[in-house]
């Protein structure tokens, strides 16, 4: 297993250098990209963009331009914002423990709500628990995060008069009631979405299983409920489970970003937003390297925990 996964992170270079290279290319070749012009204002001259080209080197060969930004990346250099001229890599570093946060809480609101209620579901079918968890996931997939997001705001501010605490990131062993108040309501919502699915796939998941054979055995046996529920069935559903915890992931990863924006959290989305509006080509740039990093790591995460689950799967 450990060369098979040697073996797929041998390609991640190489899909990074592609994935930066298309990206370079486009962003300064595509009409209406120009960050120059947008520094220069509406009543600039040429010479005036011209002299921000310059001074950028983004009047340098395409080629020249990607050699140089990508070794100073290799150097660990990510260079500063067009704008405000502040460290990429700083203020990378200040904002990724509250982005990080909200993705693994959001992720693990949506695995805890999902498969919990979608075995509920599954045990209880045909009841009124049942269609009350499937109505719960038909909602969870047809509304928006963003809509559930501006209730959290609203809600509260209209019946209680309260407020989350937004801004900078606070660790939970330095102000634990701070950080839960501000972490705590959107990691919820932005994993109901995500539980939506996964209830709906374990519950469906459940059913088959609880029909085939082994599990009839285990009941004419005498064992007891919950140990053939949880021992027996609920252990043959996880490969289809991780599988759709990783398209959770992904989805949670670019909720995050909206969740940022919309409850004031001083995170990446907010940063890797503002900057792309802006047209600042090396906050985007290392956002497009730092997304399909995590995309890349993340599915073979996924593909190497098949194989933890079930003995049968074996990579070479």
């Amino acid at each position: 297993m450990w060369r098979y996964a040697l073996r797929r992170l041998s390609f991640l270079p190489l899909i990074i250098v592609v994935v930066s290279i298309i990206t370079f290319v486009l962003l300064r070749v595509l009409p209406g990209q120009d960050p120059a012009i947008l520094m220069a204002g509406q009543n600039a001259t040429p010479e005036n963009v011209e002299a921000i080209h310059a001074e950028l080197g983004l009047d340098r060969p395409i080629a020249v331009q990607y050699f140089n930004w990508m070794g100073d990346v290799l150097r660990g250099d990510l260079g500063t914002t067009y704008q405000g001229k502040q460290d990429i890599l700083s203020e990378v570093k200040r904002r990724f423990p509250a982005s990080a946060e909200l993705v693994v809480l959001s992720l693990a609101m949506s695995a805890v709500i999902g498969v919990s209620f979608g075995v509920l579901s599954a045990v209880k079918r045909n009841t009124p628990i049942d269609y009350a968890v499937r109505l719960f996931a038909v909602a969870g997939q047809s509304i928006p995060d963003f809509f559930l997001l501006v209730m959290l705001i609203v809600i509260p501010s209209v019946l209680w008069n309260y407020a989350a605490p937004g801004g900078g990131y606070v660790a939970f062993w330095d102000d634990p009631m701070r950080n839960i108040r501000m972490y705590g309501p959107p990691s919820i919502v932005l994993g109901i979405g995500g539980a939506a699915g996964i209830m709906r796939l374990q519950r469906t998941t459940m059913l088959e299983v609880m029909r085939s054979d082994y599990v009839r055995t285990a009941r004419a046996k005498g064992l007891s409920s919950p140990t053939v529920i949880l021992a027996h069935a609920f252990r043959n559903t996880l490969a289809p489970l991780v599988t759709i915890l990783g398209t959770s992931f992904t989805l949670v990863f670019a909720g995050s970003a909206v969740a940022e924006v919309i409850l004031s959290i001083d995170g990446l989305g907010v940063f890797f937003l503002q900057k792309a509006l802006q047209r600042d080509f090396p906050v985007v740039q290392f956002l497009v390297l730092y997304t399909a990093t995590v995309v890349v790591i993340a599915n073979l995460i996924v593909d190497l925990s098949y194989a933890w689950i079930d003995p049968r799967v074996q990579y070479r």
